[in-house]
């Protein structure tokens, strides 16, 4: 018996605003930091979640693909296709708003004040 890739429904809307809160961490924690070493690492840490909110997009995606919604609760297949929807544009936001921050992290060096 060979498993079915199947998505999780929840897994954007769960990855997304976790990336964001902690990308956000160090990048306000190092900015004076990088002030004066003049390297940026901010923006890797942008990336680097914009790629798991996208991850988590993927999956959600996939739950929405497939008949029965993913493999998660809840039980109803109409509340996890919801969820799945819900979960794929929750997660294609935040990976927006993380490349936005990608961006501003190029672009600011942290020694505006």
């Amino acid at each position: 018996m060979q498993a079915t890739p199947t998505g999780v429904s929840w897994a954007g809307l769960v990855s997304g605003p976790a990336a964001w809160a902690i990308t956000l961490q160090p990048d306000y924690s190092i900015a004076f930091w990088q002030c004066h070493a003049g390297f940026r690492p901010t923006a890797l840490f942008s990336l680097t979640g914009a790629a798991v909110a996208m991850a988590g997009a993927v999956l959600s995606w996939r739950a929405v693909r497939d008949r029965s919604h993913g493999t998660s609760p809840p039980s109803k297949a109409r509340t996890r296709a919801f969820l799945a929807r819900t979960s794929v544009g929750v997660g294609a936001l935040f990976t927006l708003v993380l490349l936005a921050q990608t961006l501003a992290g190029l672009t600011f060096s942290g020694c505006e004040l």
